[in-house]
């Protein structure tokens, strides 16, 4: 495991679409130092960046626009919904200051539905588990 920095980018050149970068080391989130950069909306560490990585890929599949630069046609609290929703152990470093309550909101809103949905999907997956327990339990036993 290795741990590192996931960060958010937007651009104004193209609107609707966020690139999900990592780094080894905190990134620089001051604007002025970088002008005609992309500005950096988010920051989390993780433990395991690349599971962080990983998990990204798998929740944002679908709306993969370049994989050579990371970039996802996703709504800014969309993608942090996704980080922030993961299960994968980590700590929100930074978040630009100029985001709003209304972003902010639909990102909670966003990772609280996200959240719910993990927690279903493993519940059904425990009552499958259990009920072949309970199978092979019978089976065991000669009455099944």
């Amino acid at each position: 495991m290795k741990t590192g920095y996931l960060y958010l980018q937007t651009h104004p050149d193209h609107p609707g679409m966020v690139r999900f970068l990592t780094r080894d080391t905190m990134p620089d989130t001051d604007p002025a130092s970088h002008p005609h950069e992309p500005t950096i909306r988010y920051v989390a560490r993780f433990s395991d960046i690349e599971a962080a990585q990983m998990h990204v890929q798998n929740s944002l599949h679908r709306q993969l626009v370049d994989i050579d630069t990371h970039m996802y046609r996703v709504s800014l609290p969309e993608a942090m919904a996704v980080i922030e929703s993961d299960g994968l152990k980590h700590e929100r470093v930074w978040l630009d200051p100029s985001l709003g309550d209304r972003e902010l909101g639909l990102m909670e809103q966003s990772a609280r539905e996200r959240r719910n949905k993990f927690r279903q999907s493993d519940r059904i997956w425990q009552g499958v588990g259990l009920l072949f327990v309970a199978l092979l339990l019978l089976r065991v036993l000669g009455l099944f």
